[in-house]
């Protein structure tokens, strides 16, 4: 069965507050879940307003991505390729050094070392166990290492990523992916920095567009060095992708301040003890000990004690800050004394 890729939206969340968790949905066909902070699982806390986005991907399309398929042919490795392929029982007359001796030669194996004796002993990216794909660099720009023909959707977002390293020191190789002859990303330019068996992710995305059926999707070494120029490949991933935008936006919850609790003689107004008593920003809501609202004009002439509930709103945000209490108590106003005439 064939899975359609279904088309992403841009999503708007707004919260009331100083963080929120994003999640992601299920989407029928795609696992692993990721985030823009490199981050996997379904769940994602963020503290600041901004753009985020998480990613499910589909099965890659690479036959073989792995190399752990039997090395036998070019149909059981699941590609070709315009280097010379070689093991390490290859007849190789006046081989210095093992099979990979030549520029333009390639192998599958587990250990670059058992192929060439100068290159580094190291296991594969996958499980350390398995296999890799192991070439000498050619002398020649642009010779196709590795190609395959693959199948894809039109209009649909794809993940392409491998893992790179140097076999030997020299002359790191620089790297090139192409699908139907345009490049696929930047140059993946090996570090002279990091160790040999020492694996490099390299991965973009691309958009199919109207593109369908079947295309080729190849990799070129656009390093000529003969000294050096060695490297191996392993885990490409070619695989379909849905992707969700979010933008965020925190607002803050308002802060409410009361003064302390006060006496009045016969009515009291409510909003005095409101600190920072703004109508204009802010909507307030009174209610009584009995969980009754109070009008905002009947707040400003209370004329019975208890304690009383406000709460303040944003006019902009909608945000509500935390329900605050205070005491009032109202005392009858005195009576004016009786005057009689004797």
């Amino acid at each position: 069965m064939r899975v359609l890729a279904p088309s992403p939206q841009d999503t708007t969340i707004v919260v009331c507050g100083t963080s929120t968790t994003l999640n992601t949905v299920p989407v029928t066909g795609y696992s692993n879940p990721s985030w823009n902070d490199g981050s996997t699982g379904t769940s994602l806390t963020v503290t600041s307003s901004g753009d985020y986005w998480w990613q499910v991907t589909g099965a890659s399309v690479v036959t073989n991505g792995n190399f752990s398929a039997a090395t036998t042919s070019a149909a059981t490795r699941g590609f070709t390729s315009s280097y010379t392929y070689m093991t390490t029982s290859s007849p190789c007359p006046g081989c210095c050094c093992g099979a990979l001796s030549s520029e333009g030669t390639y192998s599958v194996n587990t250990n670059p070392h058992t192929l060439h004796t100068q290159f580094t002993a190291f296991g594969d990216h996958t499980t350390g166990t398995g296999n890799m794909l192991i070439v000498n660099g050619a002398a020649t720009a642009n010779v196709t290492v590795w190609t395959q023909n693959i199948t894809i959707l039109p209009n649909t977002n794809y993940v392409f990523s491998t893992w790179v390293t140097s076999v030997n020191p020299a002359n790191p190789a620089i790297l090139q992916f192409s699908i139907n002859g345009s490049p696929l990303g930047s140059t993946i330019n090996i570090s002279s920095t990091l160790a040999d068996g020492v694996w490099q992710y390299f991965t973009t995305t691309w958009n199919s567009g109207s593109n369908s059926g079947t295309l080729p999707i190849a990799l070129v070494n656009q390093n000529t060095a003969a000294n050096g120029n060695d490297f191996a490949v392993d885990d490409i991933v070619f695989a379909p992708v849905y992707r969700q935008n979010i933008h965020v936006t925190l607002n803050p919850i308002p802060v409410l301040a009361l003064t302390s609790p006060h006496t009045a003689c016969g009515i009291y107004d409510l909003t005095k003890t409101i600190i920072g008593y703004d109508t204009s920003t802010y909507n307030y809501f009174f209610k009584d000990s009995s969980g009754n609202t109070i009008t905002p004009a009947n707040a400003q002439v209370l004329s019975q004690s208890g304690t009383y509930t406000i709460t303040e709103q944003n006019k902009v945000t909608g945000c509500t800050s935390l329900p605050q209490q205070t005491t009032i108590t109202i005392n009858p106003n005195p009576q004016k004394p009786g005057i009689s005439s004797s």
